[in-house]
């Protein structure tokens, strides 16, 4: 009985040596799956910290890029452009990138001469007629641009190869044109199927017409203005909708 009590208490503690050995094993087992689910996760957490850190690059690259956009118009001011207009003033309603545009359109006469700020709506108040008199001494082939800035905050206008003034009839040339940037520059010549270029009264001041329209046409207060598509300049309407409000004008001589 001894014996035999000897070997079952032998059989008994390896029982126990094995079941130790099993729960060692599977608190490995355990161990590693936890070690392999944490690279994985982590992993994870740096592939995200790696996209995150491209997203923030290209933002960095677009800001970059936005910034240099905003700086095309200090690089066309370069006083080596050669599309640079030399102005007496500065505009109030014109950034120099849209000058130097304008000026790439003007006959090439005119592509150097100065720009004299005769009229402005800021300093002058608003009076067609003040407008008038404002071109009162200078000579009849005195090229004009009249810029005009309504109340939506759109920029437009014409340019006449001759001053402003009062006349009975219809005036200018070949090379009167009408413009918009909406929001890119677009121009439009004249189209050969009229001559009514410019038109000056008292009541009001119009550029191209047929039809009873008027590619762009401006009240007596300079308040007020119309622009709607012309037989002239085959022009689409400049500004913000066919009635609109004057915000600013500036006249601008070019001789």
């Amino acid at each position: 009985m001894f014996i035999q009590g000897d070997i079952f208490i032998g059989e008994s503690l390896k029982n126990m040596d094995i079941l130790k050995a099993l729960r060692y094993n599977l608190l490995v087992n355990r161990v590693r799956q936890a070690s392999s689910s944490f690279r994985r996760i982590n992993s994870r957490d740096e592939e995200n910290q790696e996209k995150d850190f491209e997203i923030v690059e290209v933002d960095s690259l677009h800001t970059q890029r936005r910034c240099l956009s905003d700086r095309q118009d200090l690089d066309y001011l370069s006083s080596e452009d050669p599309t640079k207009p030399e102005l007496t003033d500065q505009s109030s309603l014109l950034h120099i990138g849209q000058l130097c545009q304008l000026n790439e359109h003007l006959p090439a006469r005119l592509e150097q001469c100065p720009w004299s700020l005769v009229y402005s709506t800021q300093r002058h108040g608003t009076s067609l007629g003040t407008l008038y008199k404002s071109m009162g001494g200078m000579d009849c082939s005195t090229s004009t641009l009249t810029v005009i800035r309504d109340n939506c905050g759109q920029v437009f206008g014409a340019f006449c190869p001759t001053t402003l003034r009062i006349s009975l009839s219809y005036y200018g040339t070949g090379h009167t044109f009408l413009f918009s940037f909406s929001p890119q520059l677009q121009v439009y010549e004249w189209k050969f199927s009229n001559s009514f270029f410019v038109k000056g009264s008292p009541d009001y001041l119009a550029f191209g017409g047929g039809g009873g329209l008027f590619g762009l046409w401006l009240d007596d207060g300079l308040i007020r203005g119309q622009s709607q598509r012309c037989d002239t300049f085959d022009n689409d309407v400049l500004s913000s909708s066919d009635d609109f409000l004057i915000n600013d004008l500036e006249v601008w001589a070019i001789s």
